[in-house]
């Protein structure tokens, strides 16, 4: 009887290391990742604690919405800033006095509403930005009585961070901030992971319907005829009459990312009635998409983001509805890339390991879950095998347009052979494993 294939045989344990090292010299380069620094916060609430289970589960929130954001964004041109020295503005903030980044007690300006302060906030605790990093500083205060908002968001600094920034054709900086209303009722349950789409749920696959039915995960309002987002209480009770944090906070990240009123004119496109007009936003909704400042106006409807034609409202609309969580929609990620971010359609089946690239770390978790999970499972047949594989080679798609500025590289020619070797491997396999009898 042959042997059956196994990924750790002397072959493969010789075959794949080699192909990681070739392939990890091809994609060295690493895709902007947001890093969210919540040190403002430890100073003052401590809202995030992570060493509470109520901290636990909100930094978990807001952690997943950046990831899920650094998994789709792969721009990878962005230079590091070696001299950074920043600052970061709050509003509407009910103490008068808070602990700086710096562990200082400052006091803030009162507002002219007389119910609140404004602090301006030197970024003192770190002086540089690495290269493709984009910072998220995290607070959490108690707004004053006078504010509706339940978060606030804003892009920071004018630090151009490659040439179409400076040419003003991409928007980039250094980073901004997010601070949320500790005194609001949140929700931060049914945390959906780097990858949501598994938790899309069900949708009415009438989309002008009459009513909301019962037997569907998501929230469409007669009165206004459109649909409003995920019912978390067909899931989870609690949620009613809560706002969902991880919808919020990747809400603010479109704004701290550069979805500003300030910046639509520059880099979307914006009409004389105040309408995005954006090269992909006219693609993807056929026109115009109606506007609101800084955010697309209220009921603007679009396709959920790697879903089956799952309708919602867009997550920049200017409100929320409470037990409604909004997931990021194709107008959405239209407007990312108008600003000049490039953003996946969706995640590659390759990509194990969700950070937005198929490379050598995919290949890695390929070989480790080969036979024992379906944690690299591309072809959607609940295990992980060498059909697989042949999917992640597929999907690498990097041989033919190898890095010809970089002089480490190996020659295409050698990466070709290499892969090729990997592939008989798994071909062979299959070719030896017995008839059934």
């Amino acid at each position: 009887m042959p042997r059956p294939f196994c990924p750790h045989s002397l072959s493969f344990r010789v075959l794949v290391p080699a192909l990681m090292l070739a392939v990890s010299l091809v994609s060295s380069l690493q895709a902007i990742q947001i890093t969210l620094d919540y040190t403002l916060d430890a100073y003052n609430e401590n809202w995030f604690n992570s060493g509470t289970p109520a901290g636990q589960a909100r930094r978990a929130a807001v952690d997943t919405a950046a990831a899920f954001l650094s998994a789709i964004i792969t721009n990878d041109d962005w230079n590091s800033l070696s001299s950074f020295s920043g600052s970061i503005g709050l509003s509407d903030i009910d103490a008068s006095t808070i602990v700086d980044l710096a562990g200082n007690t400052v006091s803030g300006t009162a507002e002219n509403d007389g119910r609140g302060f404004s602090y301006t906030i030197p970024t003192s605790n770190r002086s540089t930005v690495a290269a493709n990093e984009y910072i998220i500083y995290v607070g959490a205060f108690e707004f004053d009585f006078g504010t509706t908002a339940h978060a606030k968001a804003i892009w920071d600094g004018s630090d151009r961070r490659n040439a179409a920034g400076f040419a003003l054709t991409e928007f980039n900086t250094w980073g901004g901030q997010i601070n949320f209303d500790t005194g609001n009722n949140w929700f931060t349950g049914l945390n959906p992971g780097i990858d949501p789409t598994d938790d899309y749920g069900v949708q009415d696959p009438n989309k002008m319907p009459t009513v909301d039915i019962t037997t569907d995960n998501w929230d469409w309002n007669t009165s206004s005829d459109s649909w409003k987002g995920f019912q978390l209480s067909t899931l989870d009770l609690s949620a009613n009459n809560r706002t969902d944090l991880y919808a919020t906070a990747l809400h603010e990240m479109l704004h701290a990312l550069g979805g500003s009123t300030s910046n639509m004119p520059i880099y979307v496109g914006v009409n004389g009635g105040g309408n995005f007009t954006g090269e992909n936003l006219m693609t993807v909704y056929g026109g115009p998409v109606p506007g609101s400042g800084g955010h697309f106006a209220q009921n603007v409807q679009s396709r959920v983001w790697d879903s089956d034609n799952i309708i919602s409202e867009a997550l920049l609309d200017p409100n929320s509805t409470s037990g409604v969580r909004k997931y990021l929609t194709e107008v959405d990620a239209a407007l990312l890339k108008d600003l000049g971010y490039q953003v996946l359609d969706k995640f590659s089946p390759a990509d194990f390991n969700l950070d937005g690239l198929v490379n050598a770390d995919d290949l890695s978790k390929w070989q480790t879950a080969y036979g024992v999970d379906n944690s690299a499972d591309a072809d959607g047949d609940g295990d992980t095998d060498g059909a697989d594989f042949l999917v992640w080679q597929r999907e690498m798609g990097a041989f033919s347009t190898l890095a010809s500025n970089s002089t480490a590289v190996p020659e295409p020619s050698g990466m070709i052979l290499l892969v090729c070797a990997v592939t008989l491997c798994v071909q062979h396999s299959f070719s030896r494993k017995p008839k059934a009898t």
